[in-house]
């Protein structure tokens, strides 16, 4: 396995080497990952990224692996946490999505973290939703959380069904509902998680639910499920606090 960096905004992580294949997950610019060229098409290559382990296949061209690539990155990071950020590097403009990693120092005067993931998660209201994206542009129900813990600087797996095993150690309930919270739902099966989003409580109005639905939206939250419409749109699993919680 060879080191690399994604060299581009957003690189698309998928199912197989091919173009037309499923879009599971995306790298961001600056993102670690280890590759070998792909076994059935030596254009593409099969990468594990190093944040969370996932694994797809992508272009090869998307990534940087030269020692001087490697060597920008060596050092301290700093993670963009604004929705887009156009930075001039290198004689060019790059236009980067928030989660993005650049080397620290080269851009003084960049926003901080956020105090909380569900502030950051708030940023990308109205983002449209899109099957393994993360980023404003658009993102998946765990990539919103997963993206939004990550900009506060603490990590989560990828999928709705891993973070929800991740954190049964800290799970809680809809009546001690906290703001921020991570909510997790199913579709038929309560033991197979398919979503997942933040508790957004406002003072002492009732519970609601900041997720990536079509787009990322806040909608009434009681203790069946989502309402959407009048309609449970996803039906209750259960809650558990959001690592920043967790001592």
């Amino acid at each position: 396995m060879q080191s690399g960096i994604i060299r581009v905004p957003l690189a698309p992580i998928r199912a197989a080497a091919d173009d037309c294949s499923e879009m599971v997950t995306q790298g961001l610019f600056g993102e670690r990952l280890e590759w070998t060229p792909a076994p059935d098409n030596p254009g593409w290559a099969a990468v594990k990224l190093a944040a969370d382990g996932y694994t797809g296949y992508t272009d090869v061209k998307l990534i940087a692996s030269t020692s001087e690539a490697l060597e920008a990155y060596a050092g301290p990071q700093h993670t963009l946490t604004a929705p887009l950020t156009t930075l001039e590097w290198e004689g060019r403009p790059y236009h980067l999505p928030a989660g993005a990693a650049v080397p620290a120092g080269l851009f003084p005067g960049l926003p901080p973290r956020p105090t909380h993931p569900v502030q950051a998660a708030h940023t990308f209201l109205g983002a449209p939703y899109l099957w393994g994206g993360k980023s404003v542009l658009g993102m998946d129900c765990s990539g919103l959380t997963q993206l939004a813990c990550a900009l506060h600087g603490t990590s989560l797996p990828r999928d709705a069904s891993q973070q929800w095993a991740a954190l049964q150690s800290v799970t809680t309930t809809f009546e001690a509902l906290e703001h921020g919270d991570l909510v997790f739902f199913h579709k038929t099966v309560p033991s197979k998680v398919t979503h997942v989003g933040f508790a957004w409580i406002s003072g002492a109005n009732a519970p609601q639910v900041l997720h990536a639905s079509g787009e990322v939206r806040i909608d009434p939250l009681e203790p069946e499920g989502i309402v959407r419409d009048g309609t449970l749109s996803h039906l209750w699993t259960g809650a558990a606090r959001c690592p920043i919680s967790v001592g």
